[in-house]
């Protein structure tokens, strides 16, 4: 084995936060602030065995978050999965149509269609997202559940939110980063169902999702527990998780690994060469959530809700030419958003921030590092902040505003947005919306 010193070692600054007083600074947030309750994971009941749900998100972007012709990656961090950057202009950011079918006292099934905002040029199509099949002992939908199939994750609320049930358009950096947005995966999932307040299960995954890949060496499972209880005029929630993943020859799949997506630039204007760097390795992400709501008043609702994560990333990054280093990071990622909530009407506010600490050794480190996106030279603490006003216009459709200033590069944007939603349960009609993804 190599000694040190016959080792070349690269070292990429990052200016990061200590780990008790970020989470320190997220408790006393959310002390100081007062979201709504998390959306409950639906399970077809007998007495209504058919459900159909749909919801829509578009949005018009006053500014784009990058050029037409480059590529996003925040300084530090190795991104992938479907996070695109913010685009000017008009988008349809998603569009979901739901079915839920309960087949007898013990099984259930779920089918999803989903589209969502793909890019420069949109790759944004009709995917189907779930399709799985539930077991349910012994009562109509718990306390046991286990689920088989294509779906969503349900150890992060942050993770399992989309943008219609989201205060804001944009999803949060952490989840962009670690999650590449959009998490659907095929496995199996087996947990203590919403039961006198307490949820907790195990869930195990192929490995389609990112920052897993299915392969050999590749998969992921996570374990979750969470605790929700609603008083009169008070209500809480508060849990953990923890994930791992494995990935071999991991790539970004936005622009690059087999699926580019630079565009081809008019004469006068270069397009971005996306360098295809790959990582294999395993990445392990711990989280803790929290939410808190408190009714003023019959019209008035006061709403925080706060999710941090940790991840550490232990493999290596390599590229085309047989370039290697191993990389040792450790990067964390939050979020602290509130709301005020009157009849119809809410204005909303959420803080995110983003710490990288990165080492990488080997001889091609240096290069490696700006290539990948983990170099971050001049120590960038990616921030954003949101705040947002959204009115119910009618029942099922939502308009809403938001003015964004986006540090999340090292130039400083801001960008202004005006959009509706629309969200209804079609079967039965008359019915509420209330599950989530």
């Amino acid at each position: 084995m190599k000694s040190l010193s016959a080792i070349r070692v690269f070292q990429i600054p990052g200016r990061t936060l200590n780990d008790q007083v970020f989470i320190m600074r997220l408790s006393l947030l959310l002390l100081a602030v007062v979201t709504t309750p998390v959306a409950a994971h639906y399970i077809p009941v007998e007495s209504t065995p058919v459900t159909v749900d749909a919801s829509m998100v578009m949005t018009w972007r006053s500014a784009s978050l990058i050029d037409d012709y480059d590529f996003w990656q925040i300084p530090g961090t190795q991104m992938g999965g479907h996070a695109w950057p913010a685009q000017k202009g008009f988008s349809l950011d998603e569009m979901n149509l739901n079915l839920g079918y309960r087949i007898d006292e013990n099984f259930f099934s779920v089918i999803k269609l989903g589209s969502h905002a793909g890019g420069h040029e949109d790759h944004g199509g009709i995917e189907l997202e779930h399709a799985y099949l539930g077991w349910v002992c012994c009562d109509d939908t718990g306390p046991w559940v286990a689920e088989l199939g294509k779906m969503s994750a349900r150890f992060s609320p942050g993770v399992a939110m989309h943008a219609a049930d989201r205060w804001f358009s944009e999803a949060p950096l952490a989840v962009d980063v670690f999650f590449g947005r959009h998490f659907h995966d095929q496995g199996i999932r087996l947990w203590w169902h919403e039961t006198a307040g307490v949820s907790a299960g195990a869930e195990l995954w192929r490995g389609d999702a990112f920052p897993a890949t299915h392969s050999e060496n590749g998969g992921a499972w996570d374990v979750f527990a969470r605790y929700a209880w609603q008083g009169g005029r008070l209500s809480l929630e508060f849990g953990g998780w923890f994930y791992s993943a494995s990935a071999d020859a991991r790539a970004d799949h936005r622009y690059g690994g087999g699926h580019q997506h630079v565009p081809v630039a008019p004469p006068g204007q270069t397009a971005a060469l996306f360098p295809d760097v790959r990582y294999t390795g395993d990445t392990y992400i711990v989280g803790l959530h929290g939410k808190l709501g408190y009714r003023l008043h019959r019209d008035w609702l006061v709403t925080v809700e706060t999710e941090w994560m940790r991840a550490e990333m232990d493999g290596a990054v390599h590229d085309g030419i047989n370039r290697q280093a191993q990389l040792d990071a450790t990067q964390q990622a939050g979020w602290v958003q509130s709301a005020l909530n009157w009849r119809r009407q809410s204005v909303a506010v959420r803080w995110e921030q983003l710490s990288t600490d990165n080492a990488l050794v080997g001889a091609a480190a240096p290069q490696l590092g700006v290539q990948s996106g983990l170099d971050n030279p001049q120590g960038h603490t990616p921030k954003r902040m949101t705040a947002a006003w959204s009115w119910q216009w009618r029942d099922g459709v939502t308009v809403r505003a938001e003015a964004i200033r986006d540090e999340s590069l090292l130039t400083t944007e801001q960008r202004w947005t005006l959009g509706v939603v629309w969200k209804q349960r079609l079967l039965p009609q008359g019915a509420s919306m209330h599950h989530g993804h």
